[in-house]
């Protein structure tokens, strides 16, 4: 019975590790991609932050930092990956919408629609 303990232990202990240094690798992307922060930190956030992280979140960071740095066609493809596995996500259909504006008129206006059919109704 002790052994299961300590092994349930052990395995409790390294999930909540993992999920610290996802936090603090989100919380960094987070800096970059909206407050200005130091982008020279960003790949290697990235890479943690997807191989800590079963959703597609880090692709939307990757988006909006691509979009910030002016790569345009890069966040389109970001944000695509992202409506592609996940597409009753409306913030990624919104930032793909305003990323393909600069790029591709008709894939803006795609998304655009799709933003809106996902909305709720407002009252």
């Amino acid at each position: 019975m002790r052994i299961v303990l300590i092994v349930a232990a052990l395995l409790a202990g390294t999930w909540l590790t993992t999920q610290v240094r996802a936090a603090r690798a989100e919380t960094k992307l987070t800096a970059i991609a909206f407050e200005k922060g130091d982008a020279k930190d960003a790949q290697s956030l990235l890479t943690a932050d997807r191989l800590l992280n079963p959703d597609h979140r880090p692709d939307l960071f990757e988006g909006v930092i691509k979009g910030r740095r002016g790569d345009f066609p890069g966040a389109v493809a970001a944000f695509q990956k992202v409506t592609s596995a996940e597409p009753e996500n409306i913030e990624a259909w919104g930032l793909l919408a305003s990323a393909a504006k600069r790029t591709d008129p008709r894939l803006a206006a795609e998304a655009s629609a799709a933003a809106r059919r996902l909305a709720p109704p407002v009252r």
